[in-house]
């Protein structure tokens, strides 16, 4: 062998690997390409996403590894590189509090500048000292349009005696009232007379806190030890508190009931309902929101047991607390929880307790938990989450990542039965609430706003990107909170999508539900809370 051939003998190693690099980033190229062009209804984006943050850091790994290991770099150029990549990631880890995800997995980055969010809250309440002044049991009676529980009265996300809303935000547009930083979590508010109540987590304890509805100012706090700690969905309690007659409910995160007197919120009794049930806790939390009736109330946290271990005997769906002395009444069905709050229903004709939940839709008997009757609906990471939607006398919708269905219910001679009217794949809601109006359906189709026939499930159209946010219905307008913390006005009809105006109320990742009285409308999420007066067509014909 020559000389010449000799030194070419290296050189096809080093030209396959300058190749490498350029491999790597075509077959990432292609796999991007191709996930961006499944539809959506074929792929969840969340998903897609996820599989993209996989990609993208997989092939900036095997960059890396070349780099260090077989790009042909001297040895000098290798450690320098290995000792700025060390240095970036330190960096970067100091100075990153914490990454927080969209409902469809958009990373946002929390940095350590500054105050945090902690901090500015306490720092808010230092400088705005609370009134402590006692509600009284006269100004906490509930009226017709007030909000005492989750989504409303009925848990519909209906204002009741809905105002007359002006169309025209651009002409008259919403008016701030207050807005303060506010604890973490994805409650909601109960707004009753001149209070204001919802459930935060400060540090590492979960606060209920009620404040003045008129100007936000805090009146009493209830704190108890309890942290849930979620790093996709993120920390601090899930479920809206309920207020009915002289008694407010509160329900943490980690499981843990507490009943309160409303007027200064002296605690009357608490229950860890998991340890009652012998039930661990879920992916994303306890999320339900206590359900009021009779001298009940009633929790789900669900029978479900840790992984390997057998069904437990003494765990149930549901379990019904006496009002008055905290002792536990009943415990009735079965089935692992999901992310849906029960509801009480009049179905077929019988109230029923309606509760969607890992397994499906199911119906039962209120005096007991007995089931009823159920129809399976699984789900992606088990998330049934959207509140059922009566939509007639026998007929319940559903909605999450699965799609959506009427389910037909009936009962002949004791017996009862639950079949699909019809599904289609039109309306995936996630954990967005649907809304019904004359004959329609309204939901965020994976955060598009989406119309759909009831009768039939025809996609009548969709419009509109508003991600995982949550709506109201007010008269035929729908009030949406978006996911991007923005208030939207939307007309509620058939006929077309037709926004009407839209301001940024607060700042962040918007999941909570909103509540309205009258044309106020409260508005919260894990960062901030606010209050806005909603223009009204009498105030804009004067």
């Amino acid at each position: 062998m020559s000389h010449a051939e000799s030194a070419a003998v290296p050189a096809a190693p080093r030209v396959r690997r300058r190749w490498f690099p350029w491999v790597v980033l075509a077959i990432s190229a292609v796999v991007m390409a191709a996930l961006v062009l499944i539809p959506t209804e074929n792929l969840d984006r969340g998903i897609r996403n996820s599989i993209l943050f996989v990609v993208v850091g997989a092939s900036g790994l095997a960059l890396i590894l070349w780099l260090l290991l077989a790009s042909g770099l001297s040895g000098h150029l290798r450690l320098l590189l290995a000792i700025s990549l060390v240095a970036v990631g330190l960096a970067l880890y100091l100075a990153i509090d914490r990454i927080e995800y969209s409902g469809d997995m958009h990373p946002t980055i929390v940095w350590r500048l500054g105050k945090s969010r902690s901090d500015a809250l306490e720092s808010h309440r230092q400088q705005h000292a609370a009134d402590a002044t006692a509600f009284s049991a006269d100004e906490l009676a509930v009226r017709p349009n007030d909000c005492p529980e989750y989504r409303g009265i009925h848990r519909d996300g209906v204002v009741p005696d809905p105002p007359q809303l002006a169309r025209d935000w651009a002409k008259t547009p919403p008016k701030l009232a207050w807005k303060q930083p506010v604890g973490g979590g994805y409650a909601g508010f109960v707004v009753v007379g001149p209070m204001l109540v919802t459930i935060e987590q400060r540090r590492d304890q979960e606060a209920v806190v009620a404040y003045d509805a008129e100007s936000g100012r805090q009146r009493w706090l209830v704190e108890y030890p309890a942290l849930f700690h979620e790093t996709l969905g993120g920390d601090g309690p899930r479920a809206t508190p309920t207020l009915a007659d002289d008694r407010l409910y509160a329900l943490g995160a980690t499981g843990v009931l507490l009943c309160l007197k409303p007027e200064d919120g002296s605690e009357i009794w608490r229950h860890d309902i998991l340890q009652t049930n012998h039930a661990v806790n879920l992916q994303w939390g306890m999320c339900g929101s206590p359900l009021v009736y009779e001298n009940w109330v009633v929790v789900n946290p669900g029978d479900q047991q840790p992984p390997g271990a057998a069904a437990a005997a003494d765990s149930h769906a549901l379990l019904a607390f006496d009002r008055t002395t905290g002792n536990l009444a009943w415990a009735g069905g079965h089935g692992r929880a999901s992310y849906a709050s029960p509801m009480l229903l009049d179905v077929a004709g019988k109230r029923q307790l309606v509760v969607f939940d890992t397994p499906g839709l199911a119906g039962h008997d209120p005096a007991d938990g007995r089931e009823l009757w159920r129809v399976l609906w699984p789900s992606n990471f088990d998330i049934n989450a959207a509140q059922p939607l009566l939509v007639a006398p026998n007929r319940l919708l559903i909605s999450s990542d699965s799609g959506a269905a009427v389910i037909e219910v009936a009962e002949a001679d004791g017996q009862w039965t639950a079949r699909e009217v019809w599904r289609n794949n039109f309306l995936k809601c996630s954990y967005a609430n649907p809304l019904l109006y004359e004959g329609y359906v309204y939901g965020l189709n994976k955060g598009i706003l989406t119309c759909l026939e009831v009768a039939t499930g025809k996609r009548v159209w969709q419009g509109g990107r508003y991600g995982h946010g949550q709506m109201l219905l007010c008269g035929d307008l729908l009030v949406i909170l978006a996911e991007s913390g923005e208030l939207v006005l939307v007309e509620a009809t058939p006929e077309a999508h037709r926004e009407l105006g839209r301001i940024q109320a607060i700042e962040g990742k918007t999941w909570n539900n909103p509540a309205m009285v009258g044309p106020r409308i409260y508005v919260r999420n894990h960062i901030e809370m606010a209050a806005y007066d909603l223009p009204v067509e009498s105030a804009t014909n004067q």
